[in-house]
């Protein structure tokens, strides 16, 4: 065990009462405000999940802070100095290719659909690629479609509408679909866009309604620009140390296996709840909502993203791309028709 990860966890229960006694422990960090729905219920509830099913086999211990930066949640598991830890597939590229499809434009009509689809399709066709190396993937989770926010005078109705528009948006995938879409995408820390907004440095935003609401700049947006599905989004996974699995009894795996049954949809339904608690907001904002040519447009021009997760996928050695992302969006299909019942 490492030295840091033992000395913390037994900081930790002994601080706690009824602790101590506890058979093992398992450190789940996370970089997460409380306030976060995937905190909430793929953390916190996760977590009481896990002890509640082991009997007080398992006790786990989430630290009040996090022990390595968002970037770095794998090689923190990896090494040692946590157990368990929640990472964005786009976190780790250098390691997942295959999971992202859930980022890709269109793939998440809400949260809740994509986080069962991603799961489905992950133990179906991704699993045997062993992409997060040295560790066991508990659930997988996929927040709402990002969609254009737009600012002031900005008003986007058509893909020509995106010429020259200076759109926030996250680097990386994101970034490249604003690029593809004709638009400057302009990236910053979360916390300096109320500043960038304010200011006039950008003339819109590629998130969702809940992150403006978080950034305190949804008062600002003029006008909304509705892609189904999204222009892309955001996945993450849940996953414990493989060597600490290992080192857990049939029967801890199994209470944790139960615990975690049905999370990617819990997972998902929570953000979906979140966005829809804005409804009341963000029904008083004009909204575009793209269909015939104009989402054609658009279409056309996200292709490559599409054509890029491709080949990715078959460098990685997915034989059949095209059926796997079929496959994804038939779940989609299915578990979107469900919720309309």
């Amino acid at each position: 065990m490492n030295a840091f990860r033992a000395t913390l966890a037994a900081s930790v229960l002994a601080l706690a009462p009824g602790l101590g006694m506890a058979e093992t422990s398992l450190i789940f960090n996370t970089y997460l405000p409380p306030h976060d729905e995937l905190y909430q219920i793929a953390v916190r509830d996760f977590a009481a999940a896990i002890e509640r099913e082991s009997a007080g086999s398992l006790k786990v211990v989430i630290p009040d802070a996090s022990l390595a930066p968002s970037d770095r949640q794998y090689e923190m598991v990896r090494d040692g100095i946590a157990d368990m830890a929640l990472v964005s597939s786009g976190g780790v590229p250098q390691l997942v290719a295959l999971n992202r499809i859930a980022d890709l434009p269109m793939n998440s009509p809400s949260a809740r659909a994509a986080s069962i689809a991603l799961w489905e399709t992950y133990n179906t066709y991704f699993l045997p690629f062993d992409e997060f190396k040295g560790v066991k993937v508990l659930s997988t989770s996929v927040l709402p479609g990002r969609q254009i926010l737009s600012l002031r005078r900005t008003d986007v109705q058509e893909v020509g509408d995106m010429s020259g528009v200076k759109l926030w948006s996250p680097p990386g995938a994101l970034s490249e679909t604003v690029r593809l879409l004709g638009a400057v995408p302009v990236n910053s820390e979360f916390t300096d866009l109320q500043e960038y907004v304010t200011k006039g440095t950008v003339d819109g935003m590629v998130m969702a309604a809940g992150s403006a609401s978080s950034a305190r700049v949804l008062d600002y947006v003029t006008s909304v620009t509705e892609v189904p599905g999204g222009l892309g989004s955001l996945s993450f996974a849940v996953f414990i140390s493989g060597e600490r699995w290992n080192e857990l009894d049939a029967d801890q795996q199994a209470a944790v296996l139960r615990a975690a049954e049905g999370l990617p949809e819990r997972t998902g339904a929570a953000a979906d709840a979140a966005e829809r608690e804005l409804d009341p907001v963000m029904a008083k904002i004009p909204t575009h909502k793209l269909e015939g040519a104009a989402l054609a447009g658009f279409e056309a021009r996200l292709e490559a993203r599409i054509d890029d997760w491709k080949t990715r996928a078959a460098a990685k050695g997915l034989q059949n791309p095209d059926e796997v992302l079929a496959f994804y969006r038939d779940v989609l299909a299915r578990e979107t028709r469900d919720s309309l019942d």
